[in-house]
């Protein structure tokens, strides 16, 4: 990261001093500060994010919150660069140079970063990797080390587990991790392991002095501690940490389910729906004529979903499949892949026309659906929309999805769509809804462009 940050930075005053025109002038006076600004901009663009802790060891994976960082140590450089351009050297020229610099390395680190961490994934992360020591109920454990699976933790290695509390007859032989001992194991065994930190998971076993033991023998051989607290769902952006004389207290933002942001995504979603209409309208119309002239039905298929608040409505799509495919789904009710909730998919579907199975691939027959945001019963970015038979199954948490309006795309679509299990599906709906701001929406939205070209999950 730190090498990424570099080149982004000299790209970047590399570029400025091209466009600059004092490059040029004859003048030294003006030359020297002008090649000087290229030559300590790396220096200060890694100082800068230093002061924002872009390169804290402690900070798991390479930092989702970099957009922040790289914005904050633009500020703090820009004030530093500009003062100092314009009190040492009294040059507008350079000032616009130094400007131009730290926009550009801003713009650049990002870039870098991603292709860094592209590298570093195609290369196995190797000692990149964080070897991590769970401790904690075997049941937590399981879960945790499902839900940080190799394939959405890269850089995390989970290396074995010590078990506190009770413990069932052969309940720490079904953990798919070695188990080195209980809670006093714990420090030997992750030096043993060599572990660079170790993952507490809540449990009633650890109360306040017993985590504080801990982190001293942890802290003493260097090892890290991390806390798992007791928040199911909650993004970090939402939480606060305050403290009242010395104890720690996190406060948690309440979702934003209604308000002047939702007014706003609603009304903004409206007009980009139809905008998005009359830019799409030759190619709907191109895939209506393949729909109607290659198979016999109505172009477009209209299914009662439900939405905002358990309110049915009719979505719309282009039909991929033959008109009789209602019809036959209780024959094929034997090749449901998802039988582990309430979807019905099957990878091959009989039922799919060679044109639906192209357009499925390519997502094009949701466009349609933009009808249904423009008239206000879905939103371009929310949980998938349910069948009524479907709903009609949800448990009191799962119901939750209902609080929103359902989304042409979401979280569901670009973690892999009809390739996820129904709890998989469920608990990104749900992460949505609990935490939903324009910031997620606009990452969804970007992500969405790169699910639909791999076309993964989509049958």
């Amino acid at each position: 990261m730190l090498l990424a940050d570099v080149v982004a930075a000299l790209m970047g005053a590399l570029m400025a001093y091209a466009w600059h025109p004092a490059g040029s002038d004859s003048d030294e006076l003006q030359i020297f500060p002008s090649r000087l600004a290229v030559v300590l901009m790396p220096f200060g663009w890694v100082l800068a994010l230093w002061l924002e802790r872009a390169y804290d060891r402690r900070r798991t994976g390479m930092d989702a919150a970099i957009g922040r960082k790289v914005l904050g140590a633009a500020v703090g450089l820009l004030a530093a660069g500009v003062a100092a351009s314009a009190l040492l050297v009294d040059s507008m020229s350079l000032v616009r140079q130094v400007i131009m610099a730290i926009a550009l390395a801003a713009l650049l680190t990002p870039l870098s970063r991603t292709v860094a961490r592209a590298w570093l994934a195609r290369a196995g992360w190797g000692a990149q990797q964080q070897r991590v020591l769970l401790v904690g109920h075997a049941s937590s454990i399981s879960g945790f080390a499902e839900q940080v699976r190799p394939n959405r933790a890269p850089w995390l290695r989970i290396v074995g587990a010590c078990l506190v509390g009770p413990t069932e007859p052969g309940e720490a032989e079904s953990l798919e991790l070695a188990v080195h001992g209980d809670l006093d194991s714990v420090a030997d065994t992750a030096v043993t392991m060599g572990c660079d930190v170790v993952v507490v998971l809540a449990s009633p076993e650890l109360d306040g002095s017993a985590l504080r033991e801990l982190s001293w023998r942890l802290h003493e051989q260097d090892v890290d501690l991390a806390i798992v607290p007791v928040l199911v769902g909650v993004a970090p952006e939402r939480i606060t940490v305050d403290s009242v004389d010395g104890l720690p207290l996190l406060h948690i933002r309440a979702p934003i389910l209604s308000g002047p942001l939702r007014a706003v995504k609603d009304g903004l979603e409206r007009v980009a729906a139809a905008l998005l209409l009359m830019l799409m309208s030759p190619i709907m119309l191109g895939v209506a004529v393949l729909v109607r002239s290659t198979s016999p039905g109505p172009v477009l298929f209209r299914q009662t979903r439900v939405g905002l608040n358990a309110a049915q409505f009719t979505c719309l799509k282009f039909r991929t499949m033959v008109v009789d495919a209602e019809r036959m789904r209780e024959q094929l009710e034997h090749l449901n892949e998802k039988s582990d909730g309430v979807l019905f998919k099957i990878r091959r579907d009989p039922r799919i026309t060679s044109v639906g199975r192209v357009l499925r691939k390519c997502s094009l027959d949701e466009l349609p659906q933009l009808i249904n945001v423009l008239r206000g019963e879905m939103s371009l970015v929310g949980p998938r929309p349910p069948l009524p038979e479907e709903a009609a199954k949800y448990t009191d948490e799962v119901r939750r999805r209902l609080a929103v309006k359902p989304g042409l795309t979401g979280l569901w679509q670009v973690s892999g769509r009809s390739m996820l299990s129904w709890e998989e599906s469920v608990r990104l709906d749900l992460s949505y809804v609990e935490n939903w701001s324009p910031q997620l929406d606009a990452m969804i939205l970007l992500r969405t462009t790169s699910a639909v070209v791999r076309g993964t999950g989509a049958f």
